[in-house]
């Protein structure tokens, strides 16, 4: 199951840098964050980080091994209860 989230993480997170990389590019491009909308190109540079993490997130889940997934989420649940 964790790989097909991290499929799933892959398409949508790269269609993301894929738009934000071009709203960097483009001086004129306009982004929304929080209903407000900007032209600033730091906030665009930020967005562009902050939509990479999906991707390589997804490159985790789909290529870790099954047993250092079981491990991990083993290691979360015995912390939060």
């Amino acid at each position: 199951m964790s790989h097909l989230a991290g499929g799933a993480l892959i398409i949508v997170g790269s269609i993301l840098v894929f738009v934000f990389v071009q709203a960097v590019l483009d001086p004129y491009a306009v982004i929304e964050i929080n209903c407000v909308s900007t032209k600033d190109q730091t906030d665009k540079i930020v967005v562009a980080i902050f939509s990479a993490l999906f991707p390589i997130l997804g490159l985790f889940l789909s290529f870790a091994p099954a047993r250092l997934l079981d491990n991990w989420a083993a290691k979360i649940i015995g912390r939060l209860s």
